[in-house]
């Protein structure tokens, strides 16, 4: 039924979303039905034979695609495999061209006994904000990450930040042209999308904080993808109107933990764009967002 929803969503075509699940029109017909009868609504609704779908299918889009892929990994059918050791995540992702991709959560501890600087000061404004991202605290590190808002149909970049390890690796066009894009526009899968955002979810429903180290392949300057290491904490926030909001703080590093890639060659990073300590630079932000708030 969930692949049904999903491939149709896809398409907005019966015809093609059979070929793709090898149905017949009778058979994806019965599982659309059935799960709009388990869910309470109208999915779809067909105009001119048209599939569209409705706002209910909308908001139901995002969870059914991440669970679809967690059935599909569930079952090893799928690119991203997940475990969980002593309550925490660990993630592996293979790309199309075989380049591995891991992701492993610690406790949040860890950014309070010995974590990067403005981890630990991104921590900390964080509680003085009581999670307002436009307290002045959390204006502080907003140059240092990319906050997002959840919408009907994936997350929604609202801002980048000019000193942002997005805007390090990827540059100033692409950071300055994400505002207001769905993360899922880069067409680069619905498994790779789970490995990223997986945890999104669950911190920017629940408020909560997360850190996790990471390894990926990401391309830099237009060229071939390239290795890069860096962790990542996820930070529930709330606008001045009480939505909900998501800061995402990811700091590129050499110190990671991260168990699948001990005896791997480590990537070679640019001195210019790691952000072990940029503590001076974050001082300087939290004055500025002061004097401006008095």
């Amino acid at each position: 039924m969930i692949r049904a929803f999903v491939t149709l969503s896809s398409h907005l075509r019966l015809s093609k979303t059979c070929e793709d699940l090898n149905a017949t029109r009778q058979t994806v017909r019965r599982h659309i039905n059935d799960l709009e009868r388990i869910k309470g609504g109208a999915l779809f609704e067909v105009v001119e034979r048209q599939y569209h779908l409705t706002d209910f299918g909308k908001d139901c889009l995002e969870d059914a695609r991440s669970l679809l892929v967690q059935f599909d990994a569930f079952a090893g059918q799928s690119s991203l495999s997940r475990s969980l050791n002593a309550g925490l995540e660990y993630n592996r992702f293979v790309d199309s061209d075989g380049r591995e991709f891991f992701s492993q959560q610690h406790s949040v501890s860890k950014v309070a006994t010995g974590g990067l600087t403005l981890a630990r000061e991104a921590l900390a404004a964080w509680g003085d904000a009581e999670t307002r991202i436009e307290h002045p605290s959390l204006q502080a590190i907003r140059p240092y990450t990319v906050l997002y808002r959840k919408g009907p149909q994936g997350w929604v970049f609202v801002d980048v930040g000019p000193e942002s390890a997005y805007a390090r690796w990827f540059g100033w066009t692409w950071s300055k042209s994400a505002i207001g894009k769905l993360m899922n526009e880069d067409n680069v899968g619905d498994e790779f999308n789970e490995f990223i955002s997986g945890a999104y979810s669950r911190i920017y429903d629940e408020g909560g904080i997360r850190l996790d180290h990471l390894y990926a392949h990401l391309p830099k300057d237009g060229e071939d993808p390239l290795p890069v290491t860096f962790q990542r904490l996820l930070l529930g926030c709330v606008f001045p109107d009480g939505t909900p909001g998501l800061t995402v703080l990811a700091l590129i590093t050499n110190n990671v933990e991260i168990d699948a890639i001990k005896n791997m060659p480590q990537p070679v990073l640019p001195k210019d764009i790691l952000m072990d300590d940029l503590s001076s630079h974050m001082h300087s932000n939290l004055d500025n967002s002061v004097r401006k708030s008095a």
